[in-house]
């Protein structure tokens, strides 16, 4: 017996039966809760749990019907629990209080009707404030504290059992979203940046008067009026020739009357000049080394917003804004909505070769609070596993944390296994291919090929610094972001006479 203090908790009025029937074979007496559907509606994204309409729980009639069939099987003593949820995320503590007094004034009632209630189940709600407005009118804050959420509850309940003369009850809680949101974080590389910038103003090799010779008479006349307005500081009307000016060459240029030199010399024109009068757009896109669908899937599905900052350079003030893409392919793969109603991110400069500073440090950044569900919802969209673990504690050490477990995220084979694939018959028809063209004169052997695909199999799919990777730098010394890093390239292209069986793959 393990002596566990359980209680069956009743969802539907169906369930009802199946509890009697098999206590009854067991012989056991058992503890029974219910579900209440209360009235009181959240209406924010999370409250489709709550009202009359809501998902889950009991409404008055079958909480009713219930008790009256516990009575007829001499079991309404087993009634001891009232559960209810009004949704994840309560933005007040009057809508809570409203909740939990409705819920009281149903656990007097059961009360009344003989039932031996003891504990009344609040379930979750306890919001956090993501963006830290302290705000009862946001999906990503909450109006109170932990102190004034415990307060709301416990006055609620207290001022409806003291009115019926009933015994206060054990209350419990399940908030699971404060518990946890808190317990990780995602740290993540900008690999790279870029910009909208069109750079140098470029012109053909016939020079610019070639190009205005090539325009249409409506483009021509475009031009002439955005550089008249342009000399005059009408910058307005300046603006609106350079856009029609814009239109009409791109329209040239899908005619095949206008080539790509001169198409490349408007957009360079009409940037320089919007750069000149203050209105051209800032925003660089940062490229980070994870999938939105897998690490922050609640951005991407509902519009969660979580707090993200640079863990670097924080003593220097971000000099740029930029919005966040992503690895993936889908066009959905990026985060360009940031807390404060921002639709872009204070970041730094990124310096030298894929986005490394001058000293060949990375920058990196952090997603918090996402501890929740991130993890749980995340997929494998794309073919991007998982993100590596980490997991920290507080330490009395010189750093004051201590690194417990490293745990590596999915490999390329892992995921392939996923989507059931075989990883290890691809790698054996790779390999035989490999050995049909061994001869062809290539200039990277069979036996390093071989050992970069048996590396990127067990490597994760996201990107890796490295010097040499056998697959794409073999003998040219390339260096950059690849998807492995075979530290044993050198050693691997020396051992031409290594056994054949050195390369079945196998998963680690």
């Amino acid at each position: 017996m393990l002596h566990l203090n359980t209680v069956i908790v009743l969802e539907q009025e169906e369930e009802l039966d199946t509890v009697i029937e098999v206590s009854k074979k067991l012989g056991v007496r058992p503890i029974i809760g219910a579900r209440a559907k209360l009235r009181t509606k959240h209406s924010g994204h999370f409250g489709s749990t709550s009202g009359e309409k809501g998902k889950f729980g009991l409404t008055t009639v079958q909480i009713l019907r219930v008790v009256k069939k516990l009575q007829q099987h001499d079991m309404l003593d087993c009634m001891q629990l009232l559960h209810f949820h009004i949704g994840s995320q309560i933005p007040s503590t009057s809508l809570l209080a409203d909740g939990v007094g409705e819920a009281a004034q149903i656990y007097c009632e059961l009360v009344r009707l003989g039932a031996c209630m003891k504990v009344i189940d609040i379930g979750g709600g306890l919001g956090i404030d993501y963006d830290g407005s302290k705000s009862q009118d946001s999906d990503i804050s909450v109006g109170y504290s932990l102190q004034d959420y415990a307060s709301a509850v416990v006055q609620a309940v207290r001022a409806i059992c003291d009115s019926k003369g009933v015994k206060h009850p054990v209350i419990c809680s399940e908030s699971g979203r404060a518990i946890v949101s808190h317990h990780s974080v995602l740290v993540f590389e900008a690999v790279s940046t870029s910009s909208s910038s069109c750079g140098p103003l470029q012109t053909s090799s016939l020079g610019f008067q070639h190009f205005v010779e090539r325009l249409t008479d409506d483009a021509l006349a475009d031009y002439r009026n955005f550089s008249a307005a342009a000399i005059s500081r009408d910058y307005d009307t300046c603006l609106l020739y350079a856009e029609q000016l814009k239109q009409r060459c791109v329209e040239q240029f899908k005619e095949g009357s206008l080539g790509m030199e001169q198409l490349a010399a408007v957009d360079s024109l009409c940037e320089l000049i919007s750069r000149a009068i203050g209105v051209s757009d800032p925003v660089r896109t940062y490229h980070v080394n994870l999938s939105i669908f897998t690490s922050v899937p609640d951005f991407w599905g509902i519009g969660q917003l979580f707090p993200i900052i640079p863990i670097h350079k924080l003593e220097e003030r971000p000099a740029v804004r930029g919005v966040l893409s992503d690895l993936t392919c889908d066009s959905d793969g990026k985060i360009d909505k940031f807390i404060g109603g921002e639709s872009s991110l204070p970041l730094h400069e990124l310096q030298g070769n894929g986005g490394l500073d001058v000293d060949g440090g990375a920058y990196y950044l952090g997603m918090f609070l996402g501890g929740a569900y991130e993890e749980a919802l995340g997929g494998v969209h794309n073919l991007f596993g998982g993100p590596s673990v980490l997991r920290v504690s507080q330490s009395d050490g010189p750093q004051s944390f201590a690194v417990n477990t490293a745990i590596p995220g999915p490999s390329c084979g892992d995921v392939l296994r996923m989507m059931q694939h075989e990883p290890e018959l691809m790698f054996q028809t790779l390999k035989h291919r490999i050995e049909e063209f061994s001869d062809d004169g290539g200039s990277i052997s069979s036996l390093a090929l071989l050992n970069g695909l048996a590396c990127s199999l067990n490597k994760m799919p996201y990107l890796a610094a490295g010097a040499t990777c056998s697959l794409t730098a073999a003998a040219a010394g390339n260096s950059g972001y690849y998807y492995c890093n075979d530290d044993n390239y050198a050693a691997a292209a020396d051992s031409v006479a290594a056994e054949e069986e050195q390369w079945s793959y196998c998963v680690a």
